[in-house]
């Protein structure tokens, strides 16, 4: 019998999901940190539009305990670079 080439399953070039940002990173923080990292890229992603015709964008405060357990409140300002 002669080995036939399967033509479904198994990887294919140019499949699953694809992203929205030119490349990604995997990188490891904080278990505690995670809410706020995925809050900067939110905020990042809303304020796609700025500059110098926009005013600043500042996000909502987001609280968070450090990693020695104290109370901080962490705010994101996306603010466009003036020409001179």
């Amino acid at each position: 019998m002669s080995e036939v080439k399967k033509q479904h399953g198994g990887a294919r070039p140019g499949a699953g999901r694809k992203t929205k940002y030119a490349s990604t990173v995997v990188t490891r923080v904080p278990e505690k940190y995670l809410d706020v990292i995925k809050a900067l890229i939110h905020h990042l992603d809303e304020c796609e539009m700025v500059d110098r015709n926009y005013n600043d964008m500042v996000s909502e405060p987001i609280f968070l305990r450090s990693l020695k357990d104290k109370p901080q409140a962490v705010i994101f300002k996306v603010s466009a670079i003036k020409k001179t």
